[in-house]
């Protein structure tokens, strides 16, 4: 009896997942599991335990340094993917981190992310040292250059508290250096965890014991098979032009563009069911960076718009995955981008640039009741 009601469990959640119902809402249904457990943990409570733990392993000098308050706007939006000799950042610097601290900051990574996005965020920066060797073994350089190839390190990047973890149920943190920035709020109870953008370059190791390896791959194939699945009609509306911007058109110092930009492309109405469950794979890939509960709330929340709101549009060569080219996804809870850009020495589309925002809750605004307005002012370079 128990493995007949088994399989007819199995057999419901199936029917759910492929949207057989007919609602007209994302073709993947929420079949998790209610959990009873009053003291299951979560995003928020094993944040603010890491946190809270990490600022108290920093020193009085250091906290002073990477502690600022949670309405001060300036502090808290003022972040780059730019290279450390391009933009100064506040904080405290993973370079001037002790072994042991450092540890603590991968532990509050993992803590805010799930699996996949740490191990992303953790190649970004690993990846880092990668690029400068490879820059390096190109032989002689300029002035300019020197400077960008020894600031690619992966002891570049720049760790920031707003609002304390140990007394404040309300509180945020940012690791942001070059091709990265996560801001992670903490509302109480809940999590918000845009922007997140992230980066890498080189986007695949093409040679030496590495090669194969790619830090942000399915970005790029789950947005591909999408726009490969289009009818023609369809991509005439997808298509929204031939030429590729050059970055994300929704990165640092643009938030005010989050309420303006009108929505783009293909709807996400005019797909068929297989073409809408790629759709939902990829808003997926992005939003399920972040640990189980904050995703799944963004989730529920492009959810209940319904699958009507959701726009994916598509800039550049859509036949060729080595190309370079740009893609949106856009709703009124989630707004994605990704771009294929040149890699140092030209290597055609080996750079990579992709950001997830919350149009209406960016740094958990809507949940503080706080309007944000993004610095990016490009200050002098480092020497």
């Amino acid at each position: 009896m128990i493995r007949n009601a088994l399989t007819l469990l199995t057999v419901y959640l199936l029917c759910v997942s492929c949207g057989t119902d007919g609602a007209r809402v994302p073709p993947v249904a929420d079949a998790r599991p209610t959990l009873e457990h009053a003291d299951a943990p979560t995003s928020a409570a094993q944040m603010t335990a890491h946190g809270a733990a990490l600022l108290n392993g920093l020193s009085t000098e250091q906290q002073d340094v990477a502690l600022f308050a949670l309405d001060d706007q300036e502090a808290r939006t003022r972040w780059s993917n730019l290279p450390a000799s391009l933009y100064d950042r506040s904080g405290v610097r993973m370079g001037d981190l002790d072994d042991e601290q450092r540890r603590m900051v991968h532990a509050l990574l993992r803590a805010s992310t799930s699996s996949q996005g740490y191990q992303k965020i953790a190649a970004i920066i690993w990846i880092e040292d990668v690029l400068s060797a490879e820059a390096s073994a190109q032989g002689p350089v300029g002035e300019r250059m020197r400077r960008l190839i020894e600031s690619w390190d992966a002891s570049n990047y720049w760790l920031s508290f707003y609002g304390d973890p140990r007394a404040d149920s309300r509180w945020g943190w940012l690791l942001t250096g070059h091709h990265l920035a996560t801001s992670f709020t903490v509302v109480d109870s809940q999590v918000a965890f845009t922007p997140l953008f992230l980066g890498a370059e080189p986007y695949e190791i093409m040679t030496g014991p590495y090669a194969g390896f790619r830090a942000l791959s399915h970005e790029v194939e789950r947005g591909f098979e999408l726009v490969q699945s289009l009818t023609d009609v369809q991509r005439q509306e997808a298509v929204v032009s031939d030429d590729i911007p050059g970055d994300v058109l929704n990165g640092p110092g643009r938030k005010a563009l989050l309420q303006e930009q009108r929505y783009e492309g293909v709807a996400g109405s005019a797909l068929d069911k297989t073409q809408q469950l790629l759709l939902w794979h990829l808003v997926e890939e992005y939003v399920r960076n972040a640990d189980h509960d904050a995703a799944n709330a963004q989730l529920d929340a492009i959810r209940q718009d319904g699958m009507d709101a959701l726009y994916f549009a598509w800039m550049g060569p859509a036949d060729d995955i080595t190309k370079r080219y740009y893609y949106r996804v856009h709703g009124p809870s989630v707004l994605i981008e990704y771009v294929r850009e040149r890699g140092v020495g030209g290597t055609a589309a080996n750079h990579v640039h992709s950001i997830v925002r919350d149009p209406g809750n960016d740094y958990g605004e809507d949940w503080l009741q706080m309007h944000y307005e993004e610095h990016h002012e490009r200050r002098a370079p480092r020497r």
